[in-house]
């Protein structure tokens, strides 16, 4: 009985540590109970925020990045399109070889006009339609004496197009109503010289492109000359009337002789010069009186100064040819290829004499009428081939 008692009074005690324990645990349960409830709550709540957030940057993002893909799709698909314009170095001394060459600054942002123009139309066919030269005025407002420059924008470059010419009144006409759409497009400064050689004696273009070269800068400082026949026009707007580094052939694929170069060293049609390499080269040689020889001589003399003739991407050298009646009188070619190799540096700019017989600046262009003595080049030519100059 007493032992029972003393186990009875031993066990009253481990019921109490057990309750203890017990009530502690079920409190710690219950902390931690109601401290993950907390966690998940606030942890869904800022979950909430976050997903709130993250929709709102996503579409942020979204927006921005449309923004983004839109200016770099356009962005590539001026960069594709300016690549097309690359030039190709054409080398003197291998027939129809050439290395491409990447388009350097002149196909970059310069000034306040965009460069390159963003609205060009690309290849379009030549407008042969004769337009009388009264309505070709009202069509060209925006040219003045000659002359255009853009209101709203500094240009790229400022051109002068001098145009060697004799009694082509129709041709003439035909080259104003194409030229100088496409030029305007191009966003260039420019002013066209048509350049006319007095009756008399034999058309010497070669002659005739210097007197231009040297009028033109007269009127006012052009970054570029271009010497352009008035039967070859460009059909590509893309063709742009600029100068580079080095001389530029744009009459590349010619419709007359069906779309090709006729022979590698061809620098006939359409070439663009700076101002420097057109003085480099002593210009085009003055001998040359009749049809032929004068842009062979040009070719070497380019050659000779260090400098390569460049010449568009062939997708964009598309010229029209402008038919027109007329006997043109030859010249002995060959042989004044070979005076001309001897006496170039004596022979161009730098020996030009002429009669300015009258400059006068139409809305389209300025007229510039030149007498040329044949007698008396003739007579230089014989004292710089003489013996004693040798």
């Amino acid at each position: 009985m007493g032992r029972n008692s003393k186990t009875n009074s031993n066990m009253k005690p481990l019921n109490i540590t057990s309750q203890a324990k017990s009530k502690r645990s079920d409190k710690s349960w219950y902390i931690l109970s109601a401290g993950l409830i907390i966690s998940v709550t606030v942890i869904f709540i800022l979950d909430l925020q976050f997903f709130a957030s993250t929709n709102f940057i996503r579409n942020t993002l979204n927006g921005k990045m449309l923004e983004v893909l839109s200016a770099a799709d356009n962005f590539t698909n001026r960069f594709i399109d300016t690549m097309k314009h690359k030039l190709i170095i054409i080398d003197s001394d291998i027939p129809n070889s050439g290395l491409e060459q990447p388009v350097s600054d002149h196909f970059s942002n310069h000034g306040n006009c965009t460069w390159p123009p963003l609205n060009l139309q690309g290849r379009t066919p030549l407008n042969r339609t004769d337009i009388p030269i009264e309505k070709l005025d009202k069509q060209f407002t925006f040219m003045a004496d000659g002359h255009y420059k853009p209101k709203n924008c500094t240009a790229y470059q400022k051109i002068a197009i001098v145009v060697p010419y004799r009694d082509r009144q129709l041709q003439l006409r035909i080259f104003l109503n194409n030229v100088i759409p496409r030029i305007h497009r191009q966003q260039l400064e420019f002013g066209i010289y048509i350049v006319e050689q007095t009756a008399g004696s034999l058309f010497n273009r070669g002659m005739l492109s210097n007197i231009g070269f040297v009028q033109a800068m007269k009127d006012m400082a052009y970054d570029c000359v271009v010497i352009h026949d008035l039967d070859i026009l460009p059909e590509d707007d893309r063709n742009f009337y600029i100068c580079g580094d080095n001389p530029i052939h744009m009459a590349t694929k010619v419709e007359k002789f069906k779309y090709r170069v006729p022979y590698h060293s061809f620098a006939g049609g359409i070439s663009t010069f700076s101002k420097k390499q057109y003085e480099d080269i002593n210009g085009f040689p003055n001998q040359f009186f009749g049809w032929g020889g004068e842009d062979d001589e040009l070719f070497a003399r380019i050659k000779r100064s260090n400098y390569k003739m460049t010449r568009p991407f062939d997708a964009h050298g598309h010229c029209g040819s402008v038919q027109h009646s007329g006997q043109r009188t030859g010249n002995d070619r060959m042989k004044m290829l070979q005076i001309s190799r001897k006496i170039w540096k004596q022979d161009g700019l730098t020996d030009l004499e002429y009669n300015l017989v009258e400059k006068r600046r139409k809305q389209l262009y300025v007229w510039v009428y030149a007498d040329i003595n044949m007698s008396k080049v003739r007579e230089k030519l014989k004292k710089l081939n003489s013996p004693s100059r040798k």
